[in-house]
This record gives C-alpha cells, sequence and structure tokens, in this order.
C-alpha cells in the first residue's frame, strides 16, 4: 500500500463553514497546505440567516441551548491528543468555561478576529481573550489599543484577504446581467455612516442606478431603503455582483463597542478586484499600502470627493476599465489570499513551540 504525506499539523478550528465566509477561506488555505482540521462550525448549531421577526424570537429563547451544544461539541476536540492546537475565527458562542479546558490539557489557543469591535458581538468574545496564547487581528488600530493589549497575552496583526475559489470575475448571461449588474454596488451590513454616506450619493445623482445588497438596509431612509435588494449576497453572488457593477464602492464601519477607530480595510477591500471589479474605496493608508492609487483603484476622502468621482469614472468607461484590469492582476500577483493571514499564524505557533 503505498503511504500518505503526514499532515504538517492536526488543527481544531472553530469557524463558520458558508461559501463565501473569511473563515473557510482561512480554512481552504490551511488545508491546501498539507494541514489536518478538525472543525466545528458554529452556524450548525445557531442558525445566524434567520430574519423574520418569529424566526429571530425562537433563536434569542434557545441561544442558551444552541451555545451549550455547540460548546458540547467543541470538547468532543479534546478526545484528539495529538491536535496540535486550536484555532477559533471570531468565536461568539465560545464559552470560557471551554476554552479553560482546552488550556487545561495543554493545547495552545489561538484566535483570528475579523470585525471592530470585540465587544459588540456578546460577552463571550471579551471574557476568551485573556485565554488565548495570541490574538490575530485583521484590525490593524487594535494594535495602539492599550486596554486590548492589557487583556490579551499577545496581539498580532493579520490581513484580510480573498478566497480564489469563490472571489473570481463571473461573466454572466444577458438575462442575469439584467439582475446583477449596475451603475454603482454596495455589499455590506448598514450602518448609521454608510447610510449617510449613500444617501448624499442619491441625493446629488438621483438617476445613477445604485443597487444595495446586505443585512439591516430596512432600517434606512427612503430614498435610500429604495435602492436595496431586500436581502444579502453572498457567496458566486457576491462576485457577479462585483464583476457586473460599473463601480463597487468601498465603505468602512465606523468605530465600535470599545474602540475609537472604524476600518480602515475590510474584506471587500480584497475581494472586490479579486472579483474583476473597479473599487472606488474610502481612502486610508491601510488601503493605500496595498492598492496604489489611480493605477489599482480609485479613492475618496469624503461625500463630495465621492460624488466627483462616481460622475468621473462613470463617464471614462476605458480609464474605470484600465483600473479594473490592473488591480484584479495586482490581487492575484501580490498574493491577497489568505495565504498571508495562515502563513503569519503558522509561523507564530512555530516559533512559540520551537519548531525549525
Amino acid at each position: 500500500m503505498t503511504s500518505l504525506v503526514a499532515p504538517n499539523y492536526c488543527i481544531g478550528f472553530l469557524g463558520a463553514d458558508w461559501w463565501g465566509s473569511d473563515a473557510r477561506a482561512l480554512a481552504a488555505e490551511l488545508r491546501g497546505q498539507g494541514h489536518m482540521l478538525i472543525d466545528r462550525h458554529y452556524e450548525d448549531y445557531f442558525p445566524t440567516k434567520w430574519r423574520s421577526v418569529l424566526m429571530r424570537g425562537v433563536r434569542r429563547l434557545l441561544r442558551n441551548c444552541m451555545a451549550a451544544e455547540y460548546n458540547r461539541a467543541v470538547e468532543e476536540l479534546l478526545q484528539v491528543e495529538a491536535m496540535d492546537f486550536l484555532l477559533v475565527f471570531k468565536g461568539m458562542l465560545l464559552s470560557p468555561k471551554t476554552l479553560l479546558k482546552f488550556r487545561a490539557a495543554g493545547i495552545p489557543c489561538y484566535c483570528v478576529y475579523p470585525d471592530v469591535s470585540f465587544q459588540d458581538h456578546g460577552a463571550n468574545i471579551w471574557d476568551c481573550l485573556p485565554l488565548y496564547d495570541c490574538v490575530f487581528t485583521t484590525k490593524s488600530f487594535h494594535l495602539e489599543d492599550s486596554e486590548l493589549r492589557q487583556r490579551v497575552k499577545q496581539l498580532e496583526f493579520v490581513p484580510h484577504g480573498f478566497d480564489p475559489e469563490v472571489h473570481r470575475p463571473i461573466p454572466l448571461t444577458e438575462t442575469l446581467k439584467s439582475y446583477y449588474s449596475s451603475d454603482l454596488s454596495f455589499v455590506g451590513v448598514w450602518t448609521p455612516k454608510k447610510e449617510r454616506i449613500l444617501s448624499t450619493l442619491v441625493g446629488a445623482m438621483p438617476d445613477v442606478r445604485l443597487k444595495i445588497w446586505g443585512p439591516f438596509w430596512e432600517r434606512a431612509e427612503v430614498a435610500v431603503r429604495n435602492c436595496w435588494q431586500g436581502r444579502a449576497a453572498y457567496g458566486d453572488e457576491l462576485a457577479a455582483i462585483c464583476t457586473n457593477a460599473r463601480i463597487n464602492l468601498g465603505l468602512l464601519s465606523e468605530a465600535g463597542g470599545g474602540t475609537v477607530k472604524g476600518d480602515q480595510t475590510t474584506a471587500r477591500t480584497w475581494q472586490i478586484p479579486a472579483c474583476g471589479g473597479f473599487m472606488l474605496h474610502e481612502d486610508t493608508e491601510e488601503l493605500r499600502a496595498a492598492f496604489s492609487v489611480g493605477e489599482h483603484i480609485a479613492v475618496f476622502r469624503d461625500t463630495e470627493e465621492l460624488v466627483a468621482a462616481v460622475r468621473h469614472y462613470l463617464g471614462d468607461d476605458v480609464l474605470r476599465d484600465r483600473l479594473r484590469l490592473a488591480g484584479y492582476q495586482h490581487c492575484l500577483k501580490s498574493g491577497y489570499s489568505y495565504r498571508t493571514a495562515a502563513d503569519r499564524i503558522l509561523a507564530y505557533h512555530r516559533s512559540a513551540m520551537g519548531h525549525a
């Protein structure tokens, strides 16, 4: 019998697995490098996409039972004595009591955190922070947070990325184009700041065909809500939207609980150009470190610049197409997948364990 090559590491992996999720992209990268992952997906126990008032009420009522069931499933991983480390993506439902059992077993525990705030998604995340050997954040401004640094043993920065299997150009039939194409698209969750930006844009350019995809936009004022497609878009739909919008907006979330800064980049920063979409993004230093403005992407600093940029780029198909193609090629050549994050996590673990 032909022997198989043993995986480099056996990793307990806690995160989501839906097509297009950042957790899935990281897991796929680790598996692609030859590591063995034993998963526990929290959405198998706690359905996050229920939207009706009734089902959200049921979820709220059963949340503690669902969380207990999830943590029991996570504890099953303790039976794998040869596990090298536990890698938690966000960890919304993970109980500190469960994490303490992994620490008692001598298993290194790491967390990858993708959001602005550690305090806006339930108490477990904040309570678990001191129990991780290292927290890997996708937000560079977290490194400047003195309260956070005092709470964690070690804090490291890893960038967001795109999933090459999911985020790629998707050509559409003419029928599908009529559904997914737009002059302007924005894909993301509603926040007050994003609504203010889009409200100004709609007011200044009412004839521009803006399509908004994402949760909670029913909260927006009428003019903005009328641009909402009534639901979120993930996976291949996200790729189709980015590929076929003339301009994709990169809007950033504002500061959350316990933070003084908002996003500097987001997952869309990498996903939009990876899908071959033209990106008009809020201007930040972190963005400029990854892409060349005027060569790969376009930027704006305020709503006045946003309106002017939209008019400019909608009126110049040749320039927009040149930037779109250059941004796509740069995204691929620069390795902006989740490989960078995976490599940094593995390098940290090797160093911590004294591995060569």
